[in-house]
């Protein structure tokens, strides 16, 4: 079972625009919500900031954010980056290798969106997850 930490919890990171970071980010995830008592949530989790990270290193730029809080039983989650172009929730057919992201970022989220950075360079994409009473 997940509790809900007794106080709001925020970590953030910045990531150099490299694939071999998201091993590295998975077990940093990991260790995060250890650390919050949230292991309930920890392989949805991993697979939503892994999937929202390999957007930003493939369709984004620098500088790439990542950013976790717990608070008001909610976790919330983003991934940022600096690369001009939009997420779109694409049909992939069976035969493709790409295009099931953000599918799989809708079914494992209560919800997500996409907004722009501060001062308009890139965009923040950000999801939430009720955490269990």
């Amino acid at each position: 079972m997940t509790s809900i930490p007794s106080c709001p919890r925020e970590a953030r990171w910045e990531l150099p625009p490299d694939p071999g970071v998201t091993a590295k980010c998975r077990a940093v995830v990991r260790e995060t919500l250890a650390e919050w008592r949230l292991q309930g949530l920890t392989d949805d989790m991993v697979v939503v900031v892994t999937e929202l990270l390999a957007n930003a290193l493939i369709h984004g730029g620098p500088p790439i954010r990542v950013a976790l809080v717990a608070a008001d039983r909610t976790l919330t989650g983003s991934v940022s980056d600096g690369g001009p172009g939009w997420p779109c929730l694409r049909t992939a057919g069976t035969d493709l290798e790409h295009g099931r992201g953000l599918r799989i970022v809708t079914a494992l989220t209560d919800c997500w969106g996409v907004e722009p950075c501060p001062g308009g360079r890139g965009k923040t994409i950000w999801f939430t997850r009720a955490l269990a009473g």
